[in-house]
Formats: structure tokens, sequence, C-alpha cells
């Protein structure tokens, strides 16, 4: 009998967001691309309307606690979603809080490694570098057993116990009435002190031991009277045990978790005392963080040509320090420091007067910022110490957040410190040299878990990152794709996959794992749905939905859904004419020649990270993109070094130097950090746009009546807004355990203002109304107003014309925040600066980059320069001059591989991205 097929998730008119009410199926246990141009409704349908039906139902299974604010939940504008699973959201958003968690905390490998580490390992006095053994008694019979087996010793225990103070001859009398008369002498003499006179009492006491037994160890019959002695011995020594063998050898051993060397003891081996969050494992200096705050000199002296009468300490500029500058510049008189030279011109000791004090009269700078530290209260203080502080590595721990004794637990020769400082690849060729013992069935399950998840971190192309590498460092890619390789880890089945974008940040050599690992989640009879736009991924699709025709308003329709066959046969699809080819973007209709350099910024020496001290240039007057497989150096050459350095960052990159910088007026960096954490920014408000809409609205006759000034119709300061939500248009629940929930306002239902600020209108709208239009829409209807369309025309050059004004930039992707900020970029002069983006092509369709590639030639034909870090060969296709990093990631990478025109590194056989480049016709 056939097995009937599997039913599908079956949408009924979705109208989230710009959907316009279409019906369309997801097959279950299939892998589903959502794709189209962007701004056509994509992520409305997988995650505003699929994904947070099933949270919604998900929720209604909890306690009654939850459940009560369910009826204030928002839920998906749709008819019916049947057949729908548990669902999981794989977002590609960082949302790392605590300076804490690392790729090793967020992946389970490091908790895996704790626990190999705590069973497996042995740990090395720090202070003298002997092997450190397990006290009590049994563990010192046996290695008593095994190390003097058919030899005699004496067992003997240090005075003290029981108290010697006071009358030695008493406590000899207590010792010998319990039956210890024998006493070794300083000469390992065996000598009956119960007929001693006080005076050889004194002596023996000084540096004799109290003979407990002699005997040769058996590990037959007399292995109970090794054991009784060590006993008696360790109690009657304080936990100390003394063996002297027949050479006269005198050894220590206690009963403890200790060193045989020094004696020193240390806590057992535990998973708590490898831990650095926890406070037996933490590194005492820097309380596990890795870092500890220090006075940043080159801020506090930002400028050493001035004078300390002319305000070369920059802290004592403010009004918190002018104290401490009239004592400054009282003290440096009394000493002969000339107060009208420049600071640079001082002599070294003057310098560090200045700043470290002489511990007298003057405390000198970093003695007043010691002060403000222990007033925390005070938030000028708090302003001021976070100005003038950079954090700097650890001095005890190096950076590795451990305690001592936790760096000095090892296996097979190595710390769990240095194994947590190597990249995830390395850590696994480590991993699988390990022979767990045969008989210690928790180890060998310890270290198949530990593989198979560092399995799935390669396989998901994250191999190249740190162990310890700060979870807030990393792209949203790379968290996503963090994420992806934990659920895999998961064994989950049955379960709906929602993600969006896997494939950003990945080379396109590295998406074929990307697409295995995908592959695997759905043959476990998983439901896998991902908003992509990369052909790789779209060819790997069994079932294709794709939005528009275009963005915003003029998209959130069905224009084709099926297998890849069905959609590469309906017209008008442009997923289908993708698969085909069709959009190869190049420069005019066809290959051109590369612009010609203008000049070069020249960074020589670069060694951050993995850099294998390059010395690379940057053309001016071109678009240079730097590509290379994931963790080639990428980021570190181009943030870190060229950015870092040219902006002076605390934090720049090491180099030798970066020459060629003059010519440049400044630096405008375009990444993926949010723009504002905010949630009440939004397209208006960023372009300034929202001023002269308010001033518009200020200047109706309805608002004068009210007396309303342009800043009654803003949300952030009150007047016109919402006095219970204060302008937010949601309240925030407290769920305790759960995530917080976050429900529309019950006083204005969400629209944020006060009905008497909705009863203004301009051109036949409220100001909420306004906020709800897009972009391109504003533009036509303020079209007369110059100081309105002007600033929102740079977002229509860039794309975003379907944004509304008044949507949250949280919501928006890191592809769109960087398109934001480039628009205004163009909007202002970009004459001799440099532009660096990082992916820009994030969360844009291939017939969305043509946009992107024309704003980087206006951004250049004004006398701009443009670096970009990317992978989209269109882009790098369109490149004047491409570096390709590599050849692989991590302590493989660093390199130069190819460098030149986008035909010149096709020609190179060693990189993969001139092989990436070949297969696609350059």
């Amino acid at each position: 009998m056939p097995l009937r097929p599997l039913p599908r998730i079956e949408i009924r008119n979705a109208r989230c967001h710009n959907l316009r009410g279409f019906d369309c199926e997801f097959p279950l246990g299939a892998m589903t691309v959502v794709t189209g141009v962007s701004g056509s409704g994509k992520s409305s349908l997988a995650f505003d309307t699929l994904y947070a039906e099933g949270q919604r139902r998900f929720v209604t299974s909890l306690s009654t606690y939850a459940r009560q604010f369910l009826e204030r939940l928002p839920r998906p504008a749709v008819d019916s979603i049947s057949h729908l699973p548990p669902a999981i959201a794989i977002e590609r958003r960082n949302r790392a809080a605590s300076d804490r968690a690392t790729v090793g905390t967020a992946s389970e490998v490091i908790d895996s490694l704790r626990v190999l580490f705590a069973r497996c390992g042995q740990m090395r006095c720090p202070e003298c570098e002997t092997r450190v053994v397990t006290g009590g008694a049994v563990s010192v019979a046996e290695r008593l057993e095994a190390r003097f087996d058919s030899q005699r010793i004496q067992l003997a225990a240090p005075f003290g116990r029981h108290g010697v103070a006071g009358d030695a001859v008493a406590y000899r009398d207590r010792m010998a009435a319990a039956g210890h008369t024998r006493v070794l002498d300083l000469e390992n003499r065996v000598v009956d002190w119960s007929a001693a006179s006080p005076s050889e009492v004194e002596s023996l006491l000084a540096g004799g031991l109290l003979l407990v037994d002699r005997l040769v160890p058996d590990r037959g019959a007399g292995r109970r009277r090794l054991l009784e002695a060590v006993e008696v011995a360790f109690d009657l020594g304080a936990g100390e045990v003394v063996v002297v063998d027949a050479a006269g050898h005198r050894e220590s051993l206690r009963d403890a978790f200790g060193c045989p060397g020094c004696g020193t003891s240390y806590p057992e081996i535990s998973v708590e005392l490898l831990s650095f969050d926890r406070p037996a494992g933490a590194c005492g200096t820097c309380h596990g963080l890795g870092r500890v705050p220090v006075l940043d000199l080159e801020r506090v002296v930002p400028d050493p040509g001035r004078s300390l009468e002319g305000g070369a300490v920059a802290p004592f500029e403010s009004a918190t320090g002018r104290e401490p500058r009239y004592e400054m510049l009282r003290h440096a008189s009394a000493r002969g420091i000339s107060g009208d030279r420049a600071f640079s011109e001082l002599s070294d000791s003057q310098r560090e007067w200045v700043v470290e004090g002489d511990g007298v009269d003057w405390k000198g700078v970093r003695g007043f910022f010691a002060d403000l530290a222990k007033t925390p209260q005070r938030r000028a203080a708090r302003t001021l110490i976070a100005r003038y502080r950079r954090f700097a590595v650890c001095p005890e721990c190096q950076g590795t957040r451990l305690s001592r004794e936790a760096r000095s637990v090892e296996v097979e020769g190595q710390s769990l410190a240095a194994i947590a400082q190597r990249c995830l690849a390395e850590v696994a060729q480590w991993v699988s040299k390990i022979e767990p013992p045969t008989d210690d069935a928790p180890v060998r399950q310890t270290l198949l878990r530990l593989r198979a998840r560092l399995a799935d971190m390669q396989a998901v192309g994250l191999g190249y990152l740190g162990l310890d590498r700060s979870l807030q460092t990393l792209s949203g890619g790379e968290a996503q794709r963090l994420q992806l390789a934990t659920a895999l880890g998961g064994g989950l089945r049955g379960v709906l996959y929602v993600l969006d974008e896997p494939s950003v940040g990945l080379h396109p050599r590295d998406r074929g794992q990307l697409l295995a690992v995908l592959a695997s989640i759905r043959a476990r009879g998983n439901t896998v749905v991902i908003v992509e736009h990369s052909p790789e991924v779209l060819a790997a699709a069994d079932h294709v939905i794709e939005l528009g025709p275009a963005a915003g308003r003029r998209g959130g329709l069905l224009v084709a859904e099926g297998t890849l066959d069905a959609v590469r046969k309906q017209a008008g699809s442009l997923a289908g004419r993708l698969l085909g080819g069709e959009f190869a973007v190049r420069a005019a209709g066809g290959k051109r020649e590369p612009r010609r350099a203008v000049g070069e910024i020249r960074v020589v020496g670069a060694r951050e990270n993995n850099l294998a001290n390059l010395d690379v240039g940057f053309p001016l007057g071109a678009l240079t993109v730097v590509t290379g497989v994931s963790g080639a150096g990428k980021s570190s050459l181009v943030h870190s070094v060229l950015v870092g350095n040219l902006l002076g960052r605390p934090e720049r990159g090491a180099c030798d130097a970066v020459e060629g910088a003059r010519v440049i007026r400044g630096v405008e960096v375009v990444d993926t950090t949010p723009i504002v954490k905010s949630a009440r920014s939004n397209p208006a408000t960023y372009s300034k746009a929202f001023d002269a809409i308010r001033r518009r609205f200020a200047a109706t006759r309805e608002a004068r009546a009210l007396g309303a000034s342009a800043g009654w119709f803003s949300f952030n300061v009150a007047g016109g807004r919402c006095d219970v939500c204060e302008g937010a248009g949601e309240v925030v629940i407290d769920m305790q355990f759960l995530e917080d929930l976050r429900v529309p306002c019950d006083a204005c239902n969400g629209l944020r203002y006060r009905r008497e600020a909705l009863g203004v209108r301009v051109e036949g709208r409220s100001i909420v109304e306004v906020l709800a239009l897009e972009v391109d829409e504003a533009r036509e209807v303020f079209a007369d107003d110059a100081a309105i369309a002007t600033k929102l025309e740079p977002l229509s050059r860039l794309g975003l014309g379907y944004l509304r004004l008044g949507q949250p930039l949280s919501t928006l992707s890191s592809g769109e925040q960087q398109r934001l900020r480039l628009a205004l970029g163009l909007a202002a002069d970009p004459r001799d600066r440099l532009f660096v983006l990082d992916e820009p092509t994030t969360g844009l369709h291939a017939a969305d980059v043509a946009v992107l590639l024309e704003a980087f030639d206006a951004l250049i034909a004004s006398g701009g320069h443009v670096v970009v870090v990317e992978h989209n060969l269109d882009v790098v296709r369109h490149a004047d001059f491409v570096i390709d990093l590599g050849p692989e990631g991590g302590p493989g990478g660093g390199r130069i591989v190819a460098q030149g025109t986008p035909l010149e590194v096709a020609r190179v056989e060693a990189s993969h991205t001139g092989a990436a480049l070949r297969a696609a016709g350059v």
C-alpha cells in the first residue's frame, strides 16, 4: 500500500504588513526557500506570520500566568494556518549581552571540555611544576605500595597535631600514654623518648618526627597495616605523613589534593574549578572577564603639543577636574616644572610625575581617577571614568579568564586555557587524537559529544572562530550559523526551522557545507524554511515561494510558487531568471575597464590576529573589494588595521605603518553594527526629515490653536505623545522566567500619540498616517517641500523607498541599515572621504545589487573612495581592484593569495575566489 503524502502547512489570506492576502503552502519535511526583491514581504511571511503563529501556539501550552496575556498579543494577520509544527527561528542577529558569553559557551564546546579536563586532567603545581597528587589515606597507601614495593620504609608524623604549646614534657607524656613512644631524630635514628630529660624532649621536638610504624608495603595481607599507619600519621600530623626510605630521604605527603614537592594544597579538580564564570575558577584579577580597565594615556593627553596650563591633561578641563588642575599647576611650579611648556617637551620624569604623582603632595592623574572610582554613584564620575578608560588584557591570566590553579590542569600536555585560545578546527584536531580509557564510559561519551559538536561547527563554516572569542564580536551571520550548529546537535525531529539568509558571510566555496547541514536537518523529518537570495541555496530548494513583484506597497504578492522546474517556467519570475543565470550584474551592460587609481593608502606590516605581516595597498578613487574564505583575515585587515589606525582607535590593529592617509579628510564606516539601540528611531528621524515634518504640523491652524510647537509632535518628549506608554506605542510585561512580552498600549492602541495630536492634519493626514507612508510615497506627498523631499531622496536612490517613515530601525536587516548609512553618505559631500563597507549585499536580491553598485559608482564619481569586504561575485566582478586573502581560515589564512583586477585574480589557480570567478565566466 503506498504511503500517504505528508500534509502541507497551508496559509490562507496572509496579509501581515505589506502582504496582500494570498494563499501559499510549505511542504512538511522539505526545504522551502522564500525569495524576492528587498522589501517584497519575505520576512513578513516567514517570521511575522509563519513563525509568529508557531510561537503563539507554543505559549498556549504554558502556565496560566503566561496565558493571561495571550489575548493581548497581536495575532498574525492571516485567516488560518494548518498543520503547523513547533517552530524555531534562527535569525541573523547577535543577541549576546554578557561579556562572559563566548563561542565556547554558546556552542557548549567549552562545557564538554571542562568535563573532559575534570575527569582526565592532571594538575602541575604552579609553584614548583611538580605533579599535584590526590590525598587521602587510600590514595597515599596505593602510591606507597607502587613506589616502595618490597622496600622497608618508616612512616612518621610531624609534631603538633594535639598541641605542643606549653609544657613539652606534658605533651610527650600524652603521646607516650597513647602508645607513641618512639621518635626519629634529625639523623633518622629511632629514639625512645619516654624517659628523655626535658631538654632532650625540647631538642627532639625541634627537628624530630613521631614514628608511627616501620614496614614493607605489601599489596596483599600487609595492605591493612599500611593503611592504618597512614591514617594514624594523618591524625597526629595535622593531615601530613612523612615517609623515610632506606637511604634516609624524607618525603612529605598530605591528606589533601596537594603538591608533594612544596606541600602546597590545592582545590580538587572539578568542573567548577575550570569555569571562568564560577568564583572557584575565575581569575581573581579580572573576575573571569579576561580584561581589566586601565587608564588610556592617549586620551588623557590627546595633544602633547599643549602645555599643562593650555589644557594638555584633558580630564582636568572638565568641571570635576578644576580643583585637581589647580593642585597640579601649584605643585608643578613648586617642583620647577614649567606650566607653559608643551607636554611633549617635558622630561620623562616630569611627565611621569604628572600621571603618577609623587605619593606625598600630588596624587597624579591616576590618583585623581582612583578617587573618582570611590564615588561610582555619581553620574559625572562614571562618565568621566568611561571617557578616559580602555580595556587591556588581564596581566594575571593573559586573557584566558581562568585562575592560576585552573590554568595548571593539563590533558595530553595542554591546559584548558591554551586549548580555549585555539580556533575550533584546531581544537577538533587535538580532540581527535585523545584516546579515552576503555573503562571510563563518561569520558568516552564526552569525547563523542565533543567531536560531534565540533564537526557541526565546522560544517556550518565556523571552524576559524576562536573558542574564547567573545560572542559580542560575531557578525549576525556568524551568530546565526552558531545557532544552527547548536540546533543540529540537538537532534530534534518534526520541528519547523525558520532561517534568515544563513549564507550571509560565507564564501561561495563554503556554501556547499551549509547546504549539507540544512539537508541533514531536513533528513531528520524537520521542515526548513529559508529567507534567501543566494542562487546556490535557491537551487537546492525542494519548494520555492517568490514574493514581489517590487518592494513595499508594490510588493506583497505571490509571484511564483512550486518546484524549481515550475518556478523556471513561470513568466515574470525573477527567481526563475536568477536560476538561469540572467542576473550576472556588470557595469553598463558589459565588461568595463577598471578605473585608474588616483593614489593609494598603504598598510605596512599588518600582523593583527592571523595576518602574516602583510604589505598591501588600497587604491584611491576606485572600488576595492577585499574577499576570501571565512576567517581569512578580511575584517582584521580592513576594520582593525586600516580603519582602526586611520581613526586612531585605542584597540587598533597591529601594523608598522599606514601610509598615504593625509590625502583623505575622513572615514565613513558602514558596517553591520546596529545604527541605534533605541526602538524609537526610524527612517524619518535618522534622515532628519522628521524635523521638517513636525514643523509642517506645528504650522497648521489646529496646532497653533493648541499652542503646539514642533516638539509637541515628537514621541520622544512630553506633549502630544501618549502619557501612558510615553510614545513607545507598547508596554513591556515581565514574564519572569520567559522573555519579556511587548504588547500594544491600551491607552493609544499602539499609535503613540494622544487624541489631540491625531486631530492635527497636514495634506489630509495625521502624524501617525504620515509616519505610515513609505519613503517613495512621502516624497510624492511632500514634493513641494524641499526640506522633506531632499532628506528622503538618498533613501530612494539606494533602493530603500519601500521603508515606512515610522518603521523602527531595530526591525531593519543589517543590509538595510548599511544602505541607510550609505544613503546619508551620498547626501553629504563624499569628496576625499573613504567609505568602508562590510558585506553591504546582505539582504539584497540580485536585482537590487545593481542599485548598490550604481551608488558605489556615484560615490567614486563624486571624489570618494570605496573599500568593501564582500563575497558576492557580482560585487567582486564590478571591482576595480580585488584583494583575496587566504588561502584558508584561521591559522591557515592571513596571507594575500591574489590581488589585482577581477580578471587577474581569476587567473590565480590557488585562489578560491579566482575559482568562483572562473566558474562565473570571468
